[in-house]
């Protein structure tokens, strides 16, 4: 499988094999995977450095079928929701799947993002200087200094 496309192809299976009970969350699957930047900065294995978070349920698992977080903001509004993902396509975005039942694909693809750690590494890598960034632009002399030793440690 190459770099991205096993996110694409993960995307489609979830798209023809799950229900989701809010058609919202078909349409931002399907914006997720068909737009490059959107698709390269999807991860499947949570990090610190994911500001984001959407979480998408299907049919059969009793919870709601969009969940988005930003920060200290939470929505399950489906068009907030792609507006924020459209705005800002190259924030990295962690994208958690609840499936009726476990889910082999989906084990398999989380198992896939762990072995590349290496090419995580350098990616996390650029987010967190983008965040050590955004942390001078805001004057947050706390998170900034909290960033640059994740950095130190990293390298």
């Amino acid at each position: 499988m190459r770099k991205i496309s096993y996110r694409k192809d993960f995307i489609d299976y979830v798209l023809y094999h799950y229900d989701f009970e809010d058609r919202v969350a078909v349409w931002i699957l399907n914006f997720l995977k068909s737009h490059p930047v959107v698709s390269k900065n999807i991860f499947f294995t949570p990090d610190v450095l994911h500001r984001r978070r959407l979480r998408i349920a299907a049919v059969g698992t009793n919870r709601p079928t969009l969940v988005f977080e930003k920060g200290d903001t939470v929505t399950s509004d489906g068009e907030v929701i792609f507006h924020e993902l459209n705005m800002n396509q190259d924030e990295l975005l962690y994208l958690e799947f609840a499936f009726p039942a476990q889910d082999a694909r989906y084990r398999e693809v989380k198992k896939i993002e762990n072995d590349l750690d290496k090419e995580l590494q350098t990616i996390a890598d650029d987010a967190l200087l983008k965040e050590i960034d955004h942390a001078l632009d805001k004057h947050d002399q706390e998170l900034f200094q909290r960033l640059v030793k994740m950095l130190k440690r990293s390298t």
